[in-house]
């Protein structure tokens, strides 16, 4: 998991850094775009600026330049001897040629002997190393261009029509950029220009600054290389932070799982102990409390499972005391060794009482086993529960005559409700059964009826021992020996007939002394 969780994170990274990669190209790329030809724009502008503002004398095409020590620029414009006449006969050759001349840089061994042409080249030099860009200045009236180079020649060139177009924006007197001239440089790059005015404000001529987009896409690729560094620095560390991560999230999920396996192992004490404030956190809470209800529940199965063998047992016994007697008083008639008839009588009496007992024991034993059987469906009708209750008592009285015990039943009122009459009959009568059997000889078992507000409640309470207070808690439970050694299957089937018609039944010992058993329950609305 630890492997899938960092190649998780070096995935998301990875895009991440992708993302962030190729918005960072494109942004810088017309960041230094922009920067580099507003860089541009800026010495142009600064350049002819510098080159305009002193108006030209008769002779001049262009304005002297406005520092000691460097030539006028008409002298700029027209070096190597192009005269008016040769400016008209170059004009004339084509509305796009220009005449392309090169001035070169003068030796600082050497003489001064051509001084002014040496100057502009050391000008023109100059400003190329200090903007790092080709410098050209452009003379409208001869048409002339003029370049720094090695050597001084001339050539004739025709412009580009985009070239003409910027140039002709320029001397129009306004300051442009475009790539206008890269069909003449032959390299792809970026071309600022501004015009250059005399003191009248007129344009005589144009600064033009090209710097190769070379050179701009240089910047770009330190950028690059840099922010490549970065991100693969980034990613180590990281990929590497990740992996603790991963690690540090795992660490309680293999807790739990230590946990899983031990629960499984039926180890129910074991608790994950992990504490988070986290859906890990939960889980680990559900853990442990799903561990606390397994151990609660294996608890619980172990004392049921006491029971049961006690119920078992308690069965066995019951079941073997009435067969023995059977078996006995059998054997003995079979033999003949009863001869007296009063005995005879006695023996068959004794013989019909048990097989009673066993049938009852049987019954019980069936009606319990249907009754929890949530398939078993028990046949509803609306039904008045006083009636049930009534004749419910009727046969408990006959139950309680041996033992003289009085049942008393005041007054009930009507109680609607929709039940199975017979069981709910069986369920009264299960618990009146055990009011008499724990009733002194001479006794009352006492029933109370209320009904107020749709709702109802039957108590039914005697005067014999109680309940004591380890019994009370399991009173109603399958596996169950009574307070005198039987089944107590009648009160587990009382309380599964309860439970299936939604009523409450509940015990608790009386006041000042015996079991009070109360039922509550709801009327038709």
């Amino acid at each position: 998991m630890t492997r899938r969780l960092v190649l998780y994170f070096s995935l998301a990274l990875l895009i991440f850094a992708l993302v962030i990669g190729g918005t960072f190209s494109f942004l810088f790329r017309r960041y230094t775009l922009d920067l580099h030809t507003g860089d541009l724009q800026t010495h142009t502008n600064a350049i002819a600026a510098s080159l305009s503002g002193t108006k030209p004398s008769d002779n001049d095409a262009l304005p002297a330049m406005p520092r000691g020590g460097h030539e006028g620029r008409h002298g700029m414009m027209r070096r190597g001897g192009m005269e008016p006449s040769s400016a008209q006969e170059h004009a004339s050759m084509g509305a796009h040629t220009y005449c392309r001349r090169r001035v070169a840089a003068a030796d600082n061994t050497q003489s001064s002997g051509n001084g002014p042409e040496q100057g502009l080249g050391s000008l023109l030099r100059q400003l190329n190393a200090f903007t790092g860009s080709d410098v050209w200045l452009v003379d409208r009236a001869a048409r002339t261009i003029t370049l720094s180079g090695t050597e001084t020649d001339t050539d004739y060139t025709e412009l580009p029509p985009d070239a003409e177009t910027l140039l002709e924006t320029v001397f129009a007197g306004e300051s442009v950029v475009g790539e206008n001239f890269n069909a003449l440089l032959d390299v792809p790059s970026v071309t600022a220009g501004a015009p250059v005015r005399d003191a009248d404000g007129n344009v005589t001529g144009a600064v033009l600054m090209h710097r190769r987009l070379s050179d701009i896409h240089a910047s770009e690729a330190a950028g690059f290389k840099i922010l490549s560094l970065s991100l693969a620095l980034a990613f180590l560390l990281a990929t590497a932070l990740s992996f603790a991560l991963a690690r540090r999230f795992i660490r309680p999920l293999a807790t739990m799982e230590r946990t899983a396996a031990a629960l499984a192992d039926g180890k129910y004490e074991t608790r994950s102990g992990v504490r988070q404030d986290d859906e890990i956190g939960s889980l680990a809470r559900s853990l442990d409390i799903l561990a606390e209800r397994l151990e609660s529940a294996a608890a619980e199965r172990s004392k049921l499972d006491a029971m049961r063998r006690d119920f078992f047992a308690s069965i066995s016994h019951e079941l073997r005391t009435p067969l023995t007697i059977l078996r006995g008083s059998l054997d003995a008639l079979s033999a003949g060794l009863i001869e007296d008839e009063a005995k005879r009588r006695d023996y068959l009496a004794q013989m019909q009482t048990n097989v009673l007992h066993l049938n009852r024991l049987v019954s019980d034993l069936f009606d319990l086993a249907r009754l929890e059987n949530p398939d078993f469906s028990i046949e509803k009708t609306e039904i008045d529960l006083s009636d049930a209750l009534r004749d419910a008592v009727r046969s408990a009285r006959r139950i309680a005559a041996p033992k003289s015990v009085e049942i008393r039943l005041e007054d009930a009122p009507p109680i609607p409700m929709r039940g199975d009459y017979g069981r709910l009959r069986q369920m009264f009568l299960a618990v009146l059964d055990n009011a008499v059997k724990f009733s002194p000889e001479g006794g009352t078992v006492e029933i109370a009826v209320e009904c107020a507000e749709s709702r109802w409640r039957v108590a039914i309470a005697d005067h014999g021992p109680g309940i004591d207070a380890e019994t009370l808690p399991h009173l109603f439970d399958r596996f169950r020996t009574n307070r005198v050694g039987g089944t107590g299957l009648g009160l587990a089937i009382a309380q599964t007939i309860a439970r299936r018609h939604d009523v409450i039944l509940e015990a608790e010992n009386g006041t000042p002394n015996g079991a009070l058993f109360s039922f509550r329950g709801h009327t038709l609305s």
